[in-house]
């Protein structure tokens, strides 16, 4: 769903999954398809090649055990036969076998590797060139490899062994009589170990990877380089050729049927399909330019197409965040160029009708302001007429005569010709024009105090703010307590700098439910009810948020028995 998202919020972003679609991917597939190929192609044709050098180098050493094999044909010559089955004096048969030998050695290539050739009997009689004729021990006649030899009797056992401290391999074959089809003796040829290791060293030069030579129980003949005994896999021991891989090891194995040796080949699969891997980089490298320069093509295409068109969106971002200074400059011709000229026409309509908003909406802020402060002079000269009404009843001449006064300065404040706005100083003089009045009629109940900070005298206010507050703290708070009342007025700046002016009584106070009734109506802007007073501090709080925002105003405090604090925060400005 994000992914949906993500395409549909971009024109750009479509035009890139469409881009992806038509060219990108059919690149990559078709570089994909092209490295499978090719992989499989040259790495089979590596395999091949792996198993032709094992294959090659089995019959090397199968030659090799061909030419020695034929000095087997001694043990079949009438003077042999003659030696093994005679038990009396033989020794013209063995001067003629030696004789033999040393013919056979001057007619085969490599008669030059054999050590020593022996012929044995069943009964331990043996002539060899090493020793000439000469009698074996009769527990070495019952041991292998001639007790194996016996069982089976068409088997040529082949085994390591030392010779004089030099490595050689012994290899034994039986002779059978023509007559009887009995095992009579056996042939003994001792072959250096060098004429393979030579074959094997120069087949490891002309490649890669390890060569080891098995025999045919599994004991590990010959390896270049020299490398400890690997156990064999059962699949190589099970398949007389083949290969396998193992890890990162590619095997190739072949058996020899003269021999029964298995030659393997453990090569790196690195190795193997260096050739192939060679073909990937080429196929990555081709395929990563091409599609490089693809996505190349496509920035370039869409920054023609989809960059005006960023540009256009960002503006109107802006504009719709509130900046009506921007402009779009656009130099094509096209129908991108037609939407930027559009949009800053429009742009430009939008601003002269907003300012024609403003300006509308000012004036009638204003009417709106003076409407309501001309809601407070008829409330409190009804109040104040009351005051001098009773006085007159009273026969207090002198009083009236003060308190008419008073009322005469304040209204003077009041029109203040005409402004809205006056200096808090005059507004404290007005509060105590105000202050006189009330202290005529409450002078047993009321006392007064003013703690104000004089730099903020110099700073304006809404004319008429505090009188109705006043007002309200005398009728609701301390009117209604026994006791003498007391009123103090504090101001100063606050910690963001503007200005506070607390209003506190000791009157009655309220209750929590009162005291939370009080502010939901004051936060909504409606009057109290009649019996509950207070238009004048909704008037006072809806002038202020009226004038300077949701920020400012009246917070009120209160604890029923003790007291109400009404707190009045304004900006300060001069």
């Amino acid at each position: 769903m994000r992914f949906i998202n993500w395409v549909n919020s971009s024109l750009r972003t479509k035009l890139l999954i469409m881009f992806l679609f038509l060219t990108v991917l059919p690149l990559i597939l078709v570089g994909i398809i092209s490295y499978i190929k090719s992989y499989n192609i040259v790495a089979q044709k590596s395999y091949s090649l792996a198993q032709i050098q094992v294959g090659q180098l089995s019959r090397e050493f199968d030659v090799v055990f061909q030419d020695i094999k034929r000095f087997t044909e001694i043990g079949k010559k009438d003077s042999t036969v003659q030696f093994l089955i005679d038990k009396q004096n033989t020794a013209e048969e063995s001067k003629s076998i030696l004789g033999m030998i040393r013919l056979y050695r001057e007619s085969y290539q490599y008669s030059d590797s054999i050590m020593n050739i022996k012929i044995i009997s069943t009964d331990g009689k043996a002539v060899s060139e090493d020793r000439g004729v000469h009698l074996l021990d009769k527990e070495a006649i019952s041991k292998p490899p001639f007790v194996s030899l016996l069982d089976d009797p068409t088997k040529t056992i082949i085994e390591p062994i030392y010779k004089n401290s030099n490595p050689v391999l012994s290899m034994t074959s039986t002779i059978v009589s023509d007559r009887s089809k009995e095992v009579i003796g056996f042939i003994n040829i001792l072959v250096k170990s060098s004429v393979f290791k030579n074959i094997l060293n120069e087949a490891a030069l002309n490649s890669s990877g390890t060569f080891h030579i098995k025999s045919e129980t599994g004991k590990l003949l010959f390896s270049n380089p020299q490398f400890a005994n690997v156990p064999v896999s059962t699949q190589i021991i099970g398949n007389k050729s083949g290969f396998l891989t193992q890890g990162t090891t590619f095997i190739v194995y072949e058996t020899s049927n003269l021999t029964g040796w298995k030659v393997i080949r453990y090569v790196p699969l690195t190795e193997i399909t260096k050739e192939a891997h060679e073909i990937r980089s080429l196929i990555v490298l081709t395929v990563g330019s091409l599609v490089i320069l693809t996505i190349g093509l496509y920035f370039f295409i869409t920054s023609k197409l989809i960059l005006p068109l960023r540009m256009l969106k960002e503006k109107m971002k802006q504009a719709s965040l509130g900046d009506l200074e921007v402009k779009i400059v656009n130099k094509g011709t096209d129908e991108i160029a037609d939407l930027s000229e559009n949009f800053n026409s429009m742009i430009i309509k939008i601003k002269a009708l907003l300012m024609k908003s403003v300006n509308e909406q000012k004036q009638l802020k204003i009417a709106e302001l003076r409407t309501m402060q001309a809601q407070i002079n008829p409330h409190f000269l009804y109040n104040s007429l009351e005051t001098i009404i009773w006085m007159a009843e009273a026969k207090k001449g002198q009083e009236v005569i003060e308190i008419t006064k008073a009322l005469s300065y304040f209204f003077r404040i009041t029109l203040s010709k005409g402004k809205d706005f006056i200096l808090l100083e005059d507004e404290i003089n007005h509060v105590r024009n105000y202050l006189t009045i009330q202290k005529m009629r409450y002078q047993d109940i009321l006392d007064v105090n003013f703690h104000l900070n004089d730099d903020i005298l110099k700073y304006k206010i809404i004319k008429l703010t505090l009188q109705p507050i006043i007002e309200n703290a005398i009728y609701h708070g301390i009117k209604n307590k026994r006791g003498k009342g007391l009123l103090r007025i504090k101001g100063d700046f606050t910690p963001e700098g503007n200005i506070s002016i607390d209003v506190i009584d000791n009157g009655i106070g309220m209750t929590d439910d009162k005291l939370r009734e009080v502010r939901q109506q004051l936060s909504s802007g409606l009057p109290f009810e009649k019996d509950q007073g207070g238009f004048g501090m909704v008037n006072v709080h809806q002038r202020i948020r009226l004038q300077y925002g949701p920020s400012f105003g009246i917070t009120i405090n209160s604890l029923y028995g003790s007291g109400t604090r009404v707190s009045l925060i304004i900006p300060a400005e001069r």
